[in-house]
C-alpha cells in the first residue's frame, strides 16, 4: 500500500474511476469541497467516472441526492447502486423460486411500496412469507429485529438484502445503522442471505458493462469490507479513504496496514480525503 496526497499523483495510470458515495463524496449532507474539485479534475482529464453505491434505492434517487449535495450530473458517467443490482436480479428471474410473499424490513420513508412493485413482491406477515426483503431499518437497534428474525429462521426463509453496509457515516459525523447489520444477524442465526452491491463481483461486472470495458480501472472507497474487498475481488486497484467509517480505528500508516490485514484485504493506495 502506498500513501498518496492526492488523485493527481496517480491519475495518469487509470482510465476509469469507480467511486463510493458516502464517506468519499459526502456523508449525506453537502458534498465535500475537495471531492467536487477532484471530480472536476477527472472530467478535465476525460476519465470515466462511475459512482458505485451500496444504496438500496435506485440510481435515479442517487442523481437527486448528488445534485442536492452540490455535485453536478455532468461530473460522472452514471450511478450503479446495490438497489439496482437487487432489482435487476428480481426482474431477470434470479429469485423466481423464492416466491412473491415478503416480510419487509424498510426505511420509514414510505418508499417500500415502489420497491415491492419493482421486485414483483407483496408485503405480508412472517407467518405467510416465502422470503424476507431487507430494504431498510426503522427500528433503533438490531436487537429490535430479533423476534422477527428468529421466526423467519424457524420457517427457513431466505433473506434478500438490498444494502450490505453495516453502518454509514451521517452528516453529524456519527454512524447510522444499515440493512447489512440485519443480514449479518440473520447469518449468525444460520439463515440464508442473498447479498447485493459491493463487494459482490456481479455489481463490478455491471460497472464494466457500463463503460464498455474498463481497461485501467481503480476503485475509491472508505470501507475495507465493501470497497476494498470488492476491488480486490474484481481484480482492480483501489484507494482507501482513511477519513471515512474506519477513521476512529486509525492512527498511523502502520495501523492502516494492520487493520487491512485484519479484514484480509489489500488497498493499492491510501489517501486521507478524496482530493486533487
Amino acid at each position: 500500500m502506498q500513501m498518496i496526497n492526492g488523485i493527481s499523483e496517480i491519475i495518469d495510470q487509470y482510465d476509469t474511476f469507480i467511486l463510493d458515495q458516502w464517506g468519499v463524496l459526502h456523508n449525506g449532507g453537502d458534498a465535500f469541497a475537495a471531492a467536487v474539485a477532484t471530480l472536476n479534475l477527472l472530467q478535465q482529464r476525460q476519465k470515466n467516472v462511475v459512482i458505485l453505491s451500496n444504496s438500496g434505492n435506485t440510481h435515479h434517487f442517487s442523481y437527486q441526492r448528488l445534485t442536492d449535495s452540490g455535485i453536478d450530473r455532468g461530473l460522472y458517467l452514471d450511478v450503479i447502486t446495490s438497489g439496482d443490482h437487487m432489482r435487476q436480479n428480481f426482474q431477470r428471474g434470479a429469485f423466481s423460486a423464492l416466491g412473491t410473499q415478503a416480510l419487509v424490513f424498510a426505511w420509514g420513508d414510505g418508499e417500500n411500496s415502489q420497491v415491492l412493485t419493482d421486485c414483483g413482491l407483496q408485503s405480508c406477515t412472517v407467518e405467510d412469507a416465502s422470503l424476507v426483503l431487507c430494504y431498510g431499518i426503522d427500528r433503533a437497534s438490531v436487537a429490535d429485529y430479533a423476534l422477527d428474525l428468529a421466526a423467519a429462521y424457524a420457517r427457513d426463509l431466505p433473506l434478500v438484502v438490498s444494502n450490505p453496509d453495516l453502518v454509514a457515516m451521517n452528516p453529524a459525523g456519527g454512524l447510522t445503522l444499515c440493512p447489512g447489520s440485519i443480514a449479518e444477524a440473520y447469518v449468525a442465526l444460520g439463515g440464508k442471505v442473498y447479498w447485493h452491491g459491493k463487494p459482490q463481483a456481479q455489481v463490478y461486472a455491471m460497472c464494466d458493462e457500463l463503460v464498455a470495458g474498463w481497461g485501467r480501472a481503480i476503485a475509491v472507497g472508505d470501507s475495507f469490507d465493501h470497497d476494498i474487498r470488492g476491488a480486490n475481488t474484481a481484480g482492480i486497484d483501489s484507494i482507501f479513504i482513511s477519513s471515512g467509517i474506519h477513521a476512529k480505528e486509525l492512527s498511523s500508516a502502520a495501523n492502516i496496514t494492520d487493520l487491512a490485514n485484519e479484514y484480509a484485504v489489500q488497498p493499492s493506495y491510501c489517501l486521507e480525503w478524496f482530493q486533487p
